[in-house]
C-alpha cells in the first residue's frame, strides 16, 4: 500500500513542522531507589523534566518478509489496530515494513501533529529498533501535549534509566507516582527486577543441585540454504550437551522462519534429531519472531505440561536478554518458572554488550506488559 493510500486525501502533501519547543514539568522529588538496582537515583528537594526534541526520522532498517510474517508472534502495534488510520501502519510493523511505515508515520505527525497515538506508534517501533532518542523525543511530544499521560511518563522514564540519565528517569518515575501510584509501582518494581536479573552471573553450567525437566533453545537465523549458521550451532551444541546430561528433559526449539524460508524451531530440531536426541523429546514453536515471541512460545509449550524447573540456552552474549525476558513473560501471565540458563560460546567483551544490555530493557517490558498505550490503560490517574 503507498503512503497516499495510507493518508487521507485531506493530508495529502500536508508537512506542517512541529517546534520543538523546550517545557519543563516541576514535581517534588520523595521517591526512594529500589533496593535491588545497581543504580542509585541522586534525590533533590525538586526536580524538573526537560523534554527533549523531535528529532528527524532514523534511517528504517533493511524490510522484513512481508506477509510471511503474519502469523508470527507477538503481533506487533495491538494499541493501534482499530484505529482505521492507524492500522495500515500497524500491519506494516507486523511485516518489518520499515521503509512504508516510518515515512508513513513521519508524513502522519505532520500533517496532524495532536494526534498522539501516531507519536506512541513511532516510538514503539524505534524502540524495538533500538533507536532510542528518536523514541524518547517522540514520547516527549506525547508529553508536550498532555504531561499527566502515564504511558509515555513510564516508558520515557524507563528510557533515561537505560541511557544513563538517571536524574531525569527518577523525576519522570516522581512525576508518574503523582498520577497513578499503581502504575509506578510496577514500573518500579520491574526496572529493579530487570536491573537485577540481566546482571546476574550467567555461565556454561547449571547449578549441580538442578535438574531441568525442560530445556529451551532460543533461536537465531539458519544460513539461507536452511543450515545452522555459526550462531545457531553456538546454541545447538550446549543444547545437546544438556540434551545429554539430562536426557529426561522436554526440548523446546523457539524460532520463527523469520528472516529465511526456515523456521529456526525446525531447523533447530532436525540437527539436534540428527545427532541422535530422540524425536519424542522435542517440543518445535515455529512461531516467535524475536525474544519476546520465544518466551511466549515457551510458556505455551511448558504450561499443558506442567513444567517448572526450567533451563534456558543462549549463546553467551544473548543469554542474559533471554533469561530477564523469559522470567518477565511468565511473571506477567502469572506462570511459575524455576529459571536457569546456561550460554555457548565465548563471553563477549564487555564493551560489545552496552546496545544488548539496553535492548533487553525494551524486550523486558514487551513481555512484562509495560510498553504498549493498552498495557497502561488499567491504570488510572490518582484522584
Amino acid at each position: 500500500m503507498s503512503l497516499a493510500q495510507k493518508l487521507p486525501m485531506r493530508w495529502a502533501g500536508a508537512a506542517t513542522a512541529v517546534a520543538a519547543l523546550a517545557l519543563a514539568i516541576t514535581v517534588p522529588l520523595t521517591t526512594t531507589p529500589a533496593s535491588a538496582s545497581p543504580k542509585q537515583p541522586t534525590v533533590n528537594a525538586a526536580c524538573a523534566i526537560v523534554l527533549s526534541p523531535s528529532l528527524p526520522m532514523p534511517k528504517p532498517k533493511a524490510d522484513g518478509r512481508g506477509a510471511a510474517m503474519d502469523d508470527m508472534v507477538p503481533g506487533y502495534a495491538a494499541s493501534y489496530r482499530d484505529d482505521p488510520t492507524l492500522l495500515p501502519f500497524a500491519v506494516d510493523y507486523q511485516r518489518w515494513l520499515w521503509t512504508d511505515m516510518y515515512a508513513g508515520l513521519d508524513a502522519l505527525v505532520k500533517a496532524q501533529p495532536d494526534y498522539l497515538d501516531a507519536y506512541r506508534l513511532q516510538a514503539d517501533a524505534y524502540l524495538v529498533n533500538s533507536t532510542y532518542p528518536q523514541a524518547l523525543g517522540q514520547l516527549d511530544q506525547v508529553l508536550r501535549r498532555s504531561p499527566d499521560d502515564i504511558q509515555a511518563l513510564a516508558v520515557t522514564a524507563l528510557i533515561q534509566h537505560f541511557l544513563g540519565a538517571q536524574a531525569d528517569a527518577d523525576c519522570r518515575m516522581a512525576h508518574l507516582k503523582k498520577q497513578s501510584q499503581a502504575a509506578w509501582t510496577n514500573m518500579n518494581r520491574f526496572i529493579a527486577q530487570t536491573d537485577q536479573d540481566q546482571y546476574a552471573a550467567y555461565g556454561t553450567e547449571p547449578s549441580d543441585k538442578f535438574t531441568p525437566d525442560a530445556i529451551v533453545v532460543f533461536g537465531q537465523s539458519p544460513n539461507a540454504d536452511g543450515t545452522p549458521s555459526s550462531g545457531m550451532l553456538t546454541r545447538l551444541e550446549k543444547a545437546l550437551e544438556m540434551a545429554n546430561r539430562f536426557p529426561d528433559a522436554k526440548i523446546v526449539t523457539s524460532g520463527a522462519a523469520v528472516r529465511t524460508q526456515y523456521a529456526e524451531g525446525d531447523v533447530m530440531a532436525d540437527w539436534l534429531i540428527a545427532q541422535g536426541v530422540a524425536p519424542d523429546r522435542i517440543i518445535r514453536d515455529t512461531h516467535a519472531r524475536d525474544t519476546v515471541g520465544n518466551s511466549m512460545g515457551m510458556v505455551a509449550a511448558l504450561e499443558p505440561l506442567h513444567i517448572h524447573n526450567v533451563l534456558a540456552v543462549a549463546t553467551r552474549q544473548h543469554l542474559p536478554r533471554a533469561v530477564t525476558t523469559l522470567k518477565a513473560y511468565a511473571q506477567h501471565v502469572g506462570y511459575r518458572l524455576n529459571l536457569q540458563g546456561v550460554g555457548g560460546g565465548d563471553l563477549p567483551d564487555p564493551s560489545t554488550q552496552v546496545g544488548e544490555r539496553q535492548y533487553t530493557y525494551v524486550t523486558a517490558a514487551r513481555a512484562a506488559g509495560l510498553f504498549e498505550v493498552d498495557d497502561f490503560a488499567k491504570y488510572q490517574h490518582t484522584k
